[in-house]
This record gives C-alpha cells, sequence and structure tokens, in this order.
C-alpha cells in the first residue's frame, strides 16, 4: 500500500499515544513523516488496507486523478530522501 502522508494514522491512532498524535510526527507542509520509521511499532509497520493506496489519504486530501495521486507519492519519497522528513 503507497502511503500518502496525509498524517491520518499518525494523529489519530498512534500506538505510541493515542488517542494523542503521535510524538514523533515529522511535519512539513502538509506531507507527515515518522521521525522513528526504522524504529517504528510493529502496529505502524504491519498497517495496510487491501488497496494499492490508502483510501483514507485518497478522501482526506481529495485525491481523485490517479496522476495527481502519483506526484504526491513521488514528492513524499523525494523529500523523504532529502531529509525532510528527519526529526
Amino acid at each position: 500500500m503507497n502511503c500518502l502522508h496525509c498524517g491520518d494514522c499518525c494523529l489519530r491512532m498512534s500506538p505510541i499515544s493515542a488517542p494523542e498524535p503521535c510524538p514523533h510526527l515529522v511535519i512539513s507542509g502538509t506531507f507527515y513523516f515518522c521521525g522513528i520509521y526504522d524504529r517504528r511499532p510493529d502496529e505502524c509497520r504491519n498497517h495496510s488496507f487491501p488497496s494499492r493506496h490508502c483510501p483514507i489519504g485518497v478522501e482526506k486530501l481529495g485525491l481523485t486523478d490517479p496522476q495527481k495521486i502519483a506526484i504526491r507519492i513521488d514528492a513524499g519519497w523525494s523529500m523523504i530522501k532529502r531529509g525532510e522528513a528527519a526529526a
């Protein structure tokens, strides 16, 4: 499943601090990243949906065009590579 970095999971259901937002959340513009991604809890590591793209992110971000979904995914990975997703 492709994460759209909408932050919904980290904001609503963090296994670390639910119902509060995860304290390791890194926000960059409209993108949300995990500051401890390599050490994230198993609940986060194993979180998935039976679809190609996160349906919550698609709905929350209003992404109906497959090209816009692809752009969002690519932008998120670019930010990670540039270190913008680090705590």
